[in-house]
């Protein structure tokens, strides 16, 4: 058992947390929001990955570097972390974005 794998994820996390605290992209710029979208984006993806997994499209790959811990058939919990963190990385890119989009029509 390994919490490496798991430990990136959640430091990436905190990273890009501070980053969005830093410009206000998401979580720091409208909360409710941007945890209503993280919840989606979660839902989404676990069915994603619960659908997958029961047409065996996807199978759990095993490393050293994973806890072993499935919170079910085939589903680490090294996943949950891993769509959490894709879904917020995703809204804060679009934030990012927005930003990028305004700064550039404020200078037209």
């Amino acid at each position: 058992m390994s919490l490496l794998y798991l430990g990136f994820i959640v430091v990436s996390t905190v990273c890009m947390g501070l980053v969005d605290r830093r410009w206000r992209l998401f979580l720091f710029d409208r909360p409710r929001v941007a945890l209503l979208a993280v919840a989606a984006g979660f839902a989404f993806f676990l069915v994603w990955d619960l659908v997958a997994l029961e047409l065996e499209l996807y199978s759990k790959g095993e490393s050293p570097a994973m806890t072993g811990i499935d919170v079910a058939p085939h589903l680490p919990i090294e996943e949950l972390f891993f769509i959490t963190f894709l879904s917020y990385l995703t809204g804060v890119l679009h934030g990012l974005w927005q930003r990028i989009l305004a700064s550039r029509e404020a200078t037209r």
